[in-house]
C-alpha cells in the first residue's frame, strides 16, 4: 500500500497506536511502502504532539483519558447517535458555578468527504473516505464550550424531518445547561458537504442552511432572559442575519461580552461589528471584511487595526497552522499553534472559538484564554468529526506540558 501523503501515514500509525498500542517501524515499511528514515520522521511528528514515546525500533502510545463522542466510536449518524452520556453529565454536574455562555447558532448533518486531492471543475473523484456526521457551527461550538467546563446554553432551529430527530437525540446528550430547539415544518434541517484533501490538509465546506435561516424576531425575545444573565454571548453567520444581529444587539446592550465569528461571510457581518467585543475572522473572512487580500504579516496587523476601527474591542485573527494573532487597540500579539496530527480540520475553528468564550466566561483573561483554545483545537482536529471535542482534562493535561 504505498502512501506517499504524509497526513495519510500520520493517522495511519495514530489509528494503529491506539488499537495495538505500540508499533515497530520494521512493520511500518512493509505496510506503507515508505523508507525507514521517512517513518522515523513520522514518529518524531507525532511525538511532538504528546500522543506517542518512541522507542527502539517504533513508538508506544500515550494513552489519556478522552472519551469517545459516538458510541463504539461509530461516525454515521443514521446509523448510531447514542453518546457517551454518563461521563459528560458527570464532567459537567461538578462545575455548576462555572462561567455562562449563551450561543446562538445552527446545527447541520454533515456529510463528509475524505479525497486525495480537491477536484478541479468539471472533475468527478472517488472518495477515500465518507459518513454522516453531526455539524453546524453552532452546534460544535456549543459541545465545545460544555466540554471546556463552561455552563452551555444553545438555541438552534431545526426542520421537522429525521435528520431534526436525530439532531435532538445527539444534542440533548453532549452535555448543555440548556438546549433550546424551534422547529418549522417546511424548512429542512440545515445540512452541509465536508470535502476533506489529504493533499492539501484542509477543507472546503458547501453548506445547505434550511430551517438555520427561519429563526423570528419573537424566538430571539423570547431568549432575553438568558442571554442576558450569560458571561458570554457567542454566535456565528449560519442563522439568518436579522436575527442574529438582534441577539447581538441585546447581549451587548445587556453587559454580556460578545464574541462574533464571521462564518460564513455575508456582507451583513459588518453591520454586527459595533456590537461586537471580540472579533474571531480567518485570514479569508478578515479580506472579505477588509475589502483587499491579506499576504504578509505586515498586511495582517493593519487588518486587525483596520477592523478596530470599525467598531470590536479586540480583533483576534486564526490563522490555522500558524496559531494566531490579538490585537487589543494598541499591541499585537501572536500565539502559535500547538502541534497536531491533522485528522479532520473541519471543526477546528468551531473548537477554538467555543473553548475561548468557555475559558473567557469562567474568568481567564483572555491571553490565557487564547492559550487554552489553541491548545483545545490541537487536539480537536486529530479527531474525526467535527462535533468530536476534547475534554477539559486532556486540555489541562496538555497545557501543563506545553511552553509557549
Amino acid at each position: 500500500m504505498p502512501c506517499r501523503y504524509k497526513k495519510q501515514r500520520l493517522r495511519y500509525i495514530l489509528t494503529l497506536l491506539k488499537k495495538q498500542g505500540s508499533v515497530k517501524i520494521s512493520s511500518l515499511v512493509k505496510v506503507l511502502d515508505v523508507t525507514e528514515r521517512t517513518l522515523r520522521r513520522d514518529i518524531n511528528d507525532l511525538v511532538k504532539t504528546g500522543h506517542v514515546r518512541s522507542c527502539y525500533g517504533g513508538a508506544v502510545y500515550n494513552h489519556d483519558n478522552a472519551f469517545p463522542l459516538y458510541e463504539n466510536n461509530s461516525l454515521y449518524l443514521h446509523q448510531n447517535i447514542i453518546i457517551n452520556q454518563s461521563k459528560i453529565e458527570r464532567e459537567i454536574s461538578m462545575n455548576e458555578n462555572n462561567g455562562k455562555v449563551y450561543i446562538l447558532g445552527s446545527f447541520n448533518t454533515d456529510l463528509v468527504y475524505r479525497l486525495h486531492r480537491f477536484p478541479i471543475s468539471g472533475e468527478t473523484t472517488r472518495a477515500l473516505f465518507s459518513c454522516c456526521l453531526p455539524g453546524g457551527k453552532g452546534s460544535n461550538q456549543a459541545i465545545a464550550s460544555a466540554q471546556a467546563n463552561a455552563r452551555t446554553y444553545f438555541t438552534v432551529k431545526l426542520g421537522e424531518d429525521e435528520f431534526s430527530t436525530k439532531a435532538q437525540h445527539f444534542l440533548n446528550g453532549v452535555g448543555l445547561e440548556k438546549l433550546t430547539i424551534f422547529t418549522k415544518n417546511d424548512a429542512p434541517t440545515g445540512s452541509a458537504v465536508v470535502m476533506i484533501s489529504e493533499e492539501a490538509g484542509d477543507n472546503v465546506i458547501v453548506i445547505n442552511p434550511g430551517a438555520n435561516q427561519e429563526i423570528t424576531s419573537e424566538e430571539i425575545i423570547s431568549c432575553y432572559d438568558e442571554i442576558g444573565t450569560a458571561n458570554v454571548f457567542l454566535t456565528q453567520m449560519e442563522n439568518n442575519p436579522d436575527a442574529t444581529a438582534q441577539a447581538i444587539k441585546f447581549a451587548h446592550t445587556a453587559g454580556v461580552m460578545t464574541i462574533l465569528n464571521p462564518a460564513p461571510w455575508r456582507k451583513e457581518v459588518t453591520d454586527l461589528l459595533r456590537w461586537t467585543h471580540i472579533l474571531t475572522p480567518n485570514l479569508t473572512e478578515a479580506e472579505a471584511i477588509i475589502g483587499k487580500a491579506i499576504r504578509t504579516p505586515d498586511d495582517i496587523r493593519q487588518a486587525a487595526e483596520t477592523m478596530h476601527q470599525m467598531g470590536p474591542q479586540y480583533i483576534l485573527i486564526t490563522l490555522g497552522k500558524d496559531g494566531c494573532c490579538l490585537f487589543d487597540g494598541s499591541t499585537h500579539q501572536q500565539f502559535p499553534a500547538y502541534p497536531a496530527v491533522n485528522i479532520d480540520t473541519s471543526g477546528a475553528g468551531d473548537a477554538f472559538n467555543g473553548a475561548l468564550a468557555a475559558r473567557l466566561a469562567c474568568g481567564e483573561n483572555i491571553a490565557n484564554a487564547i492559550h487554552y483554545a489553541c491548545v483545545f483545537a490541537a487536539l480537536a482536529v486529530e479527531r474525526e468529526g467535527a462535533a468530536n471535542m476534547p475534554s477539559h482534562e486532556l486540555v489541562l493535561k496538555r497545557l501543563a506540558c506545553t511552553k509557549y
